[in-house]
């Protein structure tokens, strides 16, 4: 649909944000509502006993090997193991909980890039909907969130029982919940994760939390420092100390939703069920719930009435002597935080927590099991109590078990006591918006200001008197909106300048390039938000499609205009020819300084601008280092200084390369996609000695003693032209940008298993080229531009990522159609 601009003043640009979690592709285990049937089948006579002696015994539970089946798809060996804690102690009879590792045994193996999944056996549930309920809303709230479906588990030919199928959150949670190539600490809160501070040594932690990713490196730091903030900064400082170091709205998500649903399992009651995770995008904590099979007031170690579970304070913490819990009491105390949380809280009552629409939901879940718990010979709860555990408590033993909906019903009413009721304007979101402005778009003073833009998506006008926007909450003022109404398909630009005497549409905050967070309020009510990672200068960022799509970084601004598609990139046709990354002796800078350097070689036919193209020694920083303005002439060579000394002159850069190994890269300009137009991932180097193109622009790569900076790489002399390096690498596409076919070309140190896979900008994998066992050495895969199912996949930037082990490396695809 077409949308015109409110005035042609008012600028817009679109601008992404890394938001707390990514759509995970689709999964046929878990799209839709189903009752998956699986079979495990064990060859062991005495499997049973094995399994509770494997549980009971070992501290690092061994699995058990057995042959899975469901549907199409069988394997001859997985590893199955119980699990659980209070679901295993006390739950009568063999219906325990089971993990299954699905390449436990089997190298690579896995069910659509899932390698790994939890079968819980609904603990204290007679409903049998508690926890898949749980998680479904609490995806509402935009938490990295586990998806769930229904199993019946079929053990040796025999019905074993109805359980929730659980997602687990590992290595293929992270990358599909953060970015293909997220490869960060994660940390689960537990034996009794309280965020109290002990201290800086990072060991003082270790029996409090659980870390679950990079176990060898065992890098704590990164908590440390979190809990640090946490705890020992004052209160008026708290919020501009953690905006760069966490999602602060993750967090007050998390909280809303324990307390929202009662649910004491949690970090607010024993300090458990929940993770968190330091991501490599911005540097910033996220959180993530887990384990919400006893919300709506089933966990309730303090002897408290149904009635005072419904009528919890929305503030409540465990109350007992010694116990703290700074990371919701800390966030609590900064006002503009705690209306966030209220904020969260108002949302779920308004959206999908709402009663009507929440036991609807549930009773949908409920007709389609019913026959599964009908026959299920193990259930801790007759079917009698299944009927009646909507509408009526069960008890167990001394426990009670509230009915779910007057429980769901009579929290609704005292949540609306103390914060009133919402229903927000259909269609009113954030589209985009530019947090590092040097050079776009100028207010109508001229000024390359930071902005925000709103649109109207929805059938009728919405006035926006009333509402507001802000930013990270560090104190500042919120910008209020004018009394202007915003029709159909109308746009609204804020400028956030820090200078409202500018005009009506000046906000009096500024946003932050290096990441944070900017709501749209109504009232206290969170109309929509955005978080973002660190931008680079003048990058775009924006809703595809056009207002309600997913945030991704887009070739073209569009102030004040539907977004665009992004376009196809430009063609560069120029090289990192050669490099230089640990030189002793070599050649001096114009400081007379000895300093790393890279080649850029132009092959030619034409003339190259380098202006607004980017030099980057990470790949995932596209915008790094900017060339400055500059012509090479086909066949002219470039020596640019990586010193991490802009000062010293414009062919210097802001970063040094690494001699013990790293990655170089090039990017095009931001208004043509900012795609990569070439780049190498190089191993250990040697002093003085160059890497670089056995020819001027030849695919293979050598070392060259001596190096040959500014002239033909065929002048110099190759030392053991058949190096290869000594770690996992995957070499730039060739050709690049391509249509519609390229080749990939990797190195892999070792015999052993590996994939190669192909995922679009929003972190979805579109194609698995290569998985399984390969030989050490040098390998190619060709790609046709084609999904798995076989579709052409438009134009556009994905990224190849070659995954062996635990290392991991990747590449820009550009593909023009």
């Amino acid at each position: 649909m077409f949308r015109t601009a409110l005035t042609a003043l008012l600028l817009v640009l679109t601008v992404a944000s890394a938001q707390g979690a990514l759509e995970p592709a689709s999964h046929p285990l878990f799209d839709g509502d189903a009752v998956h049937e699986i079979h495990l089948t064990f060859d062991q006579p005495d499997w049973w006993n094995t399994l509770v002696d494997n549980y009971e015994n070992y501290e690092d539970i061994p699995y058990l090997a057995a042959s899975f089946d469901w549907g199409a798809v069988h394997f001859d060996s997985i590893g199955v193991r119980l699990k659980g804690n209070s679901s295993y102690m006390a739950y009568p009879g063999v219906k325990k909980s089971f993990k299954l590792d699905i390449d436990e045994y089997v190298a690579s193996q896995e069910i659509d890039g899932l390698d790994k999944l939890n079968l819980n056996n609904g603990f204290l549930d007679p409903s049998f909907v508690r926890e898949r309920a749980a998680y479904e809303v609490c995806a509402s709230t935009g938490l990295a969130t586990c998806r769930t479906n229904f199993a019946a588990v079929y053990i040796n030919g025999d019905y074993w029982g109805l359980y929730t199928l659980i997602e687990q959150m590992d290595k293929e949670f992270i990358e599909s919940r953060w970015g293909a190539g997220e490869d960060g600490n994660l940390w689960k809160g537990e034996p009794h994760g309280s965020f109290e501070w002990l201290g800086s040594n990072e060991s003082s932690y270790y029996n409090m939390y659980e870390l679950k990713t990079n176990e060898t490196l065992n890098d704590w730091s990164s908590l440390v420092d979190l809990i640090d903030r946490v705890n020992n900064t004052p209160t008026a400082a708290l919020a501009d100390s953690l905006h760069n170091a966490m999602d602060a709205s993750t967090a007050l998500a998390m909280l809303a939703m324990d307390l929202f649903t009662v649910n004491l399992d949690s970090y607010v009651g024993r300090c458990a069920n929940y993770y968190f995770y330091h991501r490599d995008l911005d540097g910033r904590m996220v959180f993530a719930k887990w384990d919400m099979n006893e919300s709506w007031g089933l966990f309730n170690m303090w002897g408290m009435s149904v009635t005072q579970l419904q009528q919890l304070d929305i503030h409540w913490t465990n109350p007992q002597p010694g116990e703290d819990r700074p990371l919701a009491e800390q966030l609590w105390a900064v006002q503009s935080y705690d209306d966030i949380y209220k904020a969260h809280i108002r949302r779920l009552m308004s959206g999908a927590a709402q009663p009507d629409t929440l036991v609807a939901r549930m009773e949908a879940m409920r007709d389609l099991i019913r026959p599964w718990v009908q026959a299920d010979p193990n259930k801790m709860f007759t079917n009698s109590e299944f009927e009646m555990a909507m509408s009526s408590n069960v008890y167990n033993g001394p426990r009670v078990i509230p009915a779910l909906e007057p429980f769901i019903r009579n929290r609704d009413a005292y949540l609306q006591t103390q914060l009133g009721t919402w229903a927000p304007a259909g269609g009113l979101v954030i589209n985009e918006l530019m947090a590092n402005t040097n050079a776009a778009h100028p207010d109508e003073w001229g000024d390359f200001d930071d902005w925000v833009e709103i649109v109207n998506v929805g059938a009728s006008a919405i006035d926006l008197s009333g509402y507001k926007l802000t930013d990270h909450h560090d104190g500042s003022a919120a910008y209020e909106f004018p009394a202007v109404t915003l029709n159909p398909g109308e746009y609204l630009v804020i400028w956030c300048d820090e200078q409202p005497g500018q005009g009506l549409y000046h906000a009096p905050f500024r946003l932050d390039g290096d990441g944070e967070d900017v709501y749209l309020l109504d009232g206290m009510h969170i109309q929509d938000q955005v978080t973002w990672p660190a931008l680079a200068s003048d990058v775009p960022w924006g809703r595809w499609p056009d207002g309600d799509g997913a945030w991704q970084m887009l070739s073209l601004s569009t102030p004040g205009a539907e977004n665009q598609n992004p376009t196809e990139p430009e063609v560069v046709n120029l090289v990192i020819n050669e490099f230089l990354a640990q030189n002793n002796t070599g050649i001096q800078d114009e400081m007379g300084s000895y300093e790393d350097w890279l080649e850029l070689y132009n092959p030619g036919p034409e003339a190259v601008e380098l202006g607004g193209l980017f030099l980057t020694d990470d790949l995932a920083l596209t915008t790094q280092w900017a060339l400055p303005e500059y012509t090479l002439n086909a066949g002219e060579y470039l020596v640019i200084w990586c010193d991490n000394d802009e000062s010293d002159g414009p062919l210097h850069t802001n970063f040094k390369l690494s001699s013990g190994g790293e990655e170089v890269g090039l990017y095009g300009r931001l208004a043509a996609g900012n795609a990569l137009v070439d780049g190498y991932a190089f191993g250990a180097q040697s002093p003085d000695i160059s890497e670089g193109r056995e020819y001027d622009n030849a695919q293979n790569w050598v070392f060259f003693d001596p190096p040959s900076p500014g002239a033909s790489n065929s002048d110099g002399t190759v030392v053991d032209p058949n190096a290869s390096p000594a770690a996992l690498r995957l070499l730039p596409a060739y050709p690049n940008p391509f249509n519609p076919h390229t080749t990939l070309s990797f190195d892999l140190p070792t015999t052993g298993p590996a994939s190669l896979e192909v995922y679009d900008v929003s972190g979805r994998r579109v194609s698995r080229l290569f998985e399984g066992t390969i030989e050490a050495g040098h390998h190619e895969q060709a790609w046709d531009g084609r999904d798995d199912a076989g579709n052409d996949l438009p134009s556009g930037v994905y990224l190849a990522l070659l995954k062996s082990g635990e290392t991991r490396e990747s590449t820009r695809l550009v593909l023009l159609r």
